[in-house]
């Protein structure tokens, strides 16, 4: 068979990252794996910031606390040099404090405060700076221009004037990066000698988190390239049965139907292969069945006009005086053209059956359809030797079912059982009430059906007795079936799209019993 080429779906229909499902699964994989991540990152970061914060804060005040708790030492002396600030005169005080501020170079007015500003500001690794109560600075370990005049306006150093045991705490912007502040009062016997304030850039206090960040970007890069090979494996092994279960298709679009593929899990691929090698199976049986009734039609169409075509011929060798005899052939004729015409009508009605459904069943009483049908074989029971009788209980309930289908089923299905009933026998119809249904039995007291013979008995073409005689010419009654083996196909048929049901309970030597059951109306 020639390969023809495979449909693909219209590019133009798709953006470009649909025209693969692996890079799809990479794609939302990767994209949900690393968003997941980046706000990962920048939790941890954030809580690690503001821990080092925190800390960070509490280190300066904690320092700021015992500076302060040192200057207010009694037998220290330091009170002295604050008294020595104050006596000084405020020209020289603002000079050396414009000085420091400015960065110039300038020999410490008070030494011991000086001292313990930086051996404070050594230890914390902070800048340290002790101002009077009245905001101006004595000393200083720093002084480099970092802060304003203006810093005294500040909430820490506001609170250290007013006093109060704690430091206030905040980040400022000063020298073009923010810093952390915190001041603690200086007090003794009641009386305040000033303040010391204490203060770090913030990028010297968070610097471990920075390098925590820093660390965790390269971790999280690692841990993107691992999750992305991770995702292209995943999506190589979901889209490989997937391509498998493509190629087989196309095979069996071309023609190969012994293609199947291999079921290796239970999700959804799995089921999906499943469903596939059933779809195949089920094309199989269906090529096989189409086979099997083109070769079984064949040769049903050819037996009679084979017989057709060898009865003409004899007629025409046939010479004078002959009567009788042509009498015979053309009646053998006649018989076989009906036979054709009952085989063909068969067929048109189970084509008709199995292309479209039938309309929607209505609520009907029967039993009068029932009694027709009887009425209307008796003759052909006549004629066949065979007793006929039917029992019906008063009272059936309605069914749902389509116009004609129970005509058709039991005409069908009593020209069966008078077939195969010997003369002498007897052929009933029993219409019972069922469990919510109206069950009528098609009883005859023929040979039966062997049980090698029931799985098949409902296929089109299949004869339990392959080897019988066909009724020819007079014999085959009007209204009798082709005697191809379709009379019980197109009955199975009827009965299911009318939602009933059928079974055979058979009794070889004894006869057959069919039963079928359609819905009784609520």
């Amino acid at each position: 068979m020639t390969s023809k080429a495979r449909p693909r779906p219209s590019s133009a229909a798709f953006w470009p990252w649909q025209h693969s499902l692996q890079y799809r699964i990479l794609f939302v994989y990767g994209a949900v794996f690393l968003a997941t991540l980046v706000l990962l990152v920048i939790w941890i970061a954030d809580a690690v910031y503001r821990a080092d914060l925190e800390a960070g804060e509490h280190e300066l005040e904690v320092t700021a606390f015992l500076a302060a708790n040192a200057l207010e030492d009694p037998l220290s002396g330091y009170k002295a040099e604050f008294e020595k600030h104050e006596r000084t005169e405020q020209s020289e005080r603002d000079d050396i404090a414009l000085a420091m501020l400015s960065g110039l170079p300038t020999t410490p007015l008070f030494p011991r405060l000086q001292q313990v500003t930086d051996r404070y500001a050594r230890d914390a690794a902070a800048i340290v700076t002790i101002y009077n109560p009245f905001g101006d600075i004595v000393a200083g370990s720093d002084q480099r221009p970092q802060f304003t005049i203006e810093e005294v306006q500040q909430p820490e150093l506001q609170g250290a004037l007013s006093g109060s045991s704690g430091g206030a705490v905040r980040t400022a912007l000063q020298a073009g990066e923010p810093f952390i502040f915190a001041a603690a009062p200086i007090k003794q016997s009641n009386s305040l000698l000033g303040f010391v304030q204490v203060s770090k850039p913030v990028s010297a206090v968070t610097a471990d988190a920075y390098a925590v960040l820093v660390r965790l970007a390269l971790a999280s890069l690692l841990a993107l390239a691992v999750a992305t090979a991770f995702a292209v494996w995943i999506g190589r092994r979901l889209v490989r049965p997937l391509r498998t279960l493509e190629e087989a298709a196309f095979a069996v679009a071309d023609g190969d139907l012994s293609q199947t593929v291999a079921v290796t899990s239970l999700d959804e691929v799995g089921a999906l292969g499943s469903a596939f090698n059933y779809m195949v199976a089920q094309v199989r049986s269906t090529l096989e069945q189409q086979r099997s009734f083109i070769a079984n039609a064949s040769h049903e169409l050819r037996t009679p006009l084979t017989n057709i075509k060898l009865r003409s011929e004899a007629l025409r060798s046939l010479g004078a005086g002959h009567t009788s005899l042509e009498q015979r052939y053309l009646m053998e004729i006649e018989g076989e053209a009906d036979r054709l015409t009952r085989l063909a009508n068969d067929l048109l009605d189970l084509a008709r059956l199995e292309e479209a459904q039938l309309p929607a069943g209505e609520a009907a009483d029967i039993t009068p359809c029932l009694r027709e049908i009887i009425d209307i074989m008796q003759l052909r029971a006549k004629q066949a030797g065979v007793t006929l009788q039917a029992q019906m209980e008063d009272g059936l309930p309605n069914v749902w079912v389509s116009a004609g289908a129970v005509e058709t089923v039991a005409a069908n299905l009593l020209d069966n059982a008078l077939k195969y009933t010997p003369r002498g026998g007897s052929v009933w119809l029993r219409a019972l009430p069922a469990a919510g249904a109206v069950e009528l039995r098609f009883e005859d007291d023929g040979p039966g059906i062997p049980s090698e013979d029931l799985p098949h008995i409902f296929d089109r073409f299949y004869r339990v007795d392959k080897a019988r005689s066909r009724r020819k010419g007079a014999e085959a009654a009007v209204g009798s079936g082709s005697g191809a083996g379709l009379g019980l196909a197109i009955v199975r048929k009827l009965v299911e799209q009318n939602g009933g049901q059928i079974r055979v309970e058979p009794a070889p030597g004894q006869g057959t019993v069919f039963v079928v059951s359609f819905p009784a109306v609520a």
